[in-house]
């Protein structure tokens, strides 16, 4: 006798629970269909794709990091990989694909131990940028914040400075990260079901889908095909800053590896970008509402350094790690992981998992989960603290098996020195005494939503 599917609603039969699916948050949907069927994973069916959302940690490890030769594959996305042409990105190729593994290790060589030193420079140039902003315009913080971090990712990848406050890549970063979320929204677009729909003429009536695609794919290329464009013309010129892109394009380069190295860069921008902005922007707001935590971070990078943070001084902060990795389990700055896929029929847990199927890592479910984490809704940089039990939350915002992040050595030492520099130069200060409620975005990336606040100076952030 087969074994039943994980539990979880049932639809109709030609649609699922299309009609069912949240518009927002929907992490806290299925961590609530997870605790009514009970059990590790819930599955639903939207048109003919069925769903198996991971909501405990002990299925995720069990799936996704002990049988990750299974579950590293991608569902097809027919609109976002082939209409918007993002087939061949990092993040959307399968783990069994010979090419990820060349991006992978080219990704690890560029963002690895000495690699990631050589560009200390450029966090630390770009940070003193960042705080004399928040000095002159504090109330952009937001706008501050992506510009800081499209700069750093921009200079790292390509060597490309940004200059001027509304450079255009700052804009691509934030419209790609939209993008790819309304492309690869589940139950919107019905080519992804029924492909056959790709080969509808653009002009037909019911053809939005293609026209809609055709102007994502144009802005979406302007995260790979412009800045690798602009480093070749600076690298014939003689004049360009040693980057990513350029220390990969050595003499005698294919065009098949070029353009390896093209997606490579391109991942970088489209990856770090819009997730620093995130956890920046979560832990601005988390400051203003938690001045005691944030007066003993201030108190810890006081008595510590003396001065200005720099890259080599976070890892003297245990605290303010503690603080990273509270706001990181508070507040995900992917809630839901990107999907997987299992390449072969498994079973887990007395259900079946058919070959084919997506599998989705609840990683807010984790998180917030009071068995790992006691009061999961109480902001606690403590539950950190040295001989803590509690988990790590970077072994579950990072990504699980092969599909693990390459960039994590480069992320968190940029992260914290953003962190302490801002604490170091100023206080801040909520901009209304009723501001208490943390709601957050949707998307692919998500972030508490941001309130009024203020920076209050703590010396003359001029001095940097």
């Amino acid at each position: 006798m087969s074994l039943p599917l994980p539990p979880g609603p049932r639809g109709s039969l030609f649609t699922g629970i299309k009609a069912k699916l949240p518009k927002s948050e929907p992490w806290k949907t299925y961590a609530a269909w997870g605790s009514h069927y009970g059990g590790p994973m819930i599955s639903f069916r939207v048109c003919n794709r069925l769903t198996i959302v991971l909501n405990t940690h002990t299925a995720v490890h069990d799936l996704l990091e002990r049988r990750a030769g299974i579950y590293s594959g991608r569902p097809a996305s027919w609109m976002f990989g082939v209409i918007c042409g993002r087939a061949k990105a990092v993040f959307n190729i399968s783990a069994t694909d010979a090419r990820h593994r060349i991006y992978r290790r080219l990704l690890q060589r560029g963002l690895g131990g000495q690699a990631v030193k050589d560009y200390w420079p450029v966090l630390e140039e770009e940070v003193d940028i960042l705080i004399r902003g928040l000095t002159d315009t504090p109330d952009e913080f937001e706008q501050q914040i992506r510009r800081n971090a499209t700069a750093v990712i921009m200079k790292v990848a390509f060597g490309y400075s940004i200059t001027v406050a509304h450079d255009r890549f700052i804009s691509v970063a934030e419209q790609s990260s939209n993008i790819s979320g309304w492309a690869m929204a589940p139950g919107r677009w019905l080519v992804d079901y029924y492909p056959i729909f790709r080969f509808v003429p653009s002009w037909f009536p019911l053809a939005h889908f293609k026209r809609q695609g055709a102007e994502w794919r144009t802005i979406l290329n302007s995260i790979s095909e412009v800045p690798h464009a602009w480093v070749k013309s600076q690298m014939a010129s003689g004049l360009y800053t040693s980057s990513f892109t350029s220390r990969l394009m050595e003499p005698g380069i294919t065009e098949e590896e070029e353009d390896i190295v093209k997606w490579c860069a391109g991942a970088l921008y489209a990856g770090a970008a819009d997730t620093t902005v995130s956890a920046t922007l979560s832990f601005l707001m988390l400051m203003a509402l938690h001045p005691v935590v944030q007066e003993r971070a201030q108190a810890e990078i006081d008595s510590v350094l003396g001065g200005a943070p720099r890259v080599a001084d976070v890892s003297r902060l245990p605290y303010l790690l503690a603080v990273m990795k509270e706001v990181m389990r508070y507040a995900p700055v992917a809630n839901m992981a990107l999907p997987h896929q299992a390449t072969h029929d498994d079973t887990y847990a007395g259900y079946r998992i058919p070959k084919g199927c997506t599998v989705v890592p609840n990683v807010w479910a984790i998180l917030h989960d009071p068995e790992l984490y006691p009061q999961p809704f109480l902001f606690d940089p403590d539950r950190f603290a040295k001989g803590s039990t509690q988990p790590d939350p970077g072994a579950y915002i990072w990504g699980f098996g092969r599909r693990i992040c390459p960039g994590i050595q480069f992320a968190e030492p940029a992260l914290l020195l953003s962190m302490a520099s801002i604490l170091y130069h100023f206080t801040i200060i909520p901009a209304s005494r009723d501001t208490a409620a943390v709601e957050f975005t949707t998307g692919i990336t998500s972030h508490i939503k941001p309130f009024g606040i203020h920076f209050a100076p703590r010396r003359d952030s001029r001095e940097v």
